[in-house]
């Protein structure tokens, strides 16, 4: 969405209500492993000790990623957002997201990109979204976002 094009409340809600609600799937098991480790080391046959390590990753979590990717959250300038906002660290991220109203919802689909993407390349990041609450924050703001006018159905 561009920043000089602004929506009113219902037009940002009806843009994002399906894709917030796809994702609340997820909220209850989010609220139950949020600040745990969602990834493990195979130890299977076959794997000696010069062997390298493969992660192995949570399948909750793996389906997560796989259905925010389909959501118009993802931004791949997601950078100019934390440069904007001085996002740094996780506090950082954090304390934007709280403070996010529903016109800056995109705000929190680049926090959710910079996890979701830079995963991609590097898979440990999809799990630290997970074990530093990022994700639970991000749904948590959006479904309380979302429900201003009415419920949210998932």
């Amino acid at each position: 969405m561009l920043d000089s094009l602004k929506l009113s409340r219902d037009e940002i809600i009806i843009c994002y209500r399906d894709d917030v609600a796809r994702l609340m799937r997820y909220l209850s098991w989010l609220q139950e492993k949020s600040g745990t480790v969602a990834t493990d080391i195979y130890n299977g046959e076959g794997i000696d000790k010069s062997s390298m390590a493969v992660p192995v990753y949570d399948s909750t979590l793996l389906s997560f990623i796989k259905e925010a990717k389909k959501t118009d959250f993802i931004n791949r300038n997601y950078v100019y957002t934390f440069s904007r906002y001085r996002i740094r660290t996780v506090a950082d991220e954090l304390r934007v997201i709280s403070a996010c109203s529903l016109q800056e919802i995109t705000v929190l689909g680049d926090i959710l990109s910079k996890y979701v993407l830079r995963g991609d390349v590097k898979g440990a990041v999809w799990a630290e979204g997970l074990q530093n609450g990022v994700y639970l924050a991000l749904l948590t703001k959006m479904k309380e976002l979302m429900e201003v006018s009415k419920p949210l159905e998932y």
